[in-house]
């Protein structure tokens, strides 16, 4: 079944300002949540580190 892109934004992050521009208000994701710990799992499993951006 194919999740909501909507419904998967609001589930995984909280609407908060980034650091530096406080006027702006952004859905962020403050922790890491399980789909990242899956891909970080896989990535250890087969011998290659995190992304650049993580």
């Amino acid at each position: 079944m194919k999740t909501d892109p909507e419904s998967f934004i609001l589930a995984n992050t909280s609407l908060m300002a980034p650091p530096h521009v406080p006027e702006v208000r952004l859905h962020l994701a403050s922790e890491a949540h399980e789909l990242w710990l899956k891909t970080e799992e896989e990535l250890e499993e087969i011998g290659l580190p995190p992304p650049f951006w993580a």
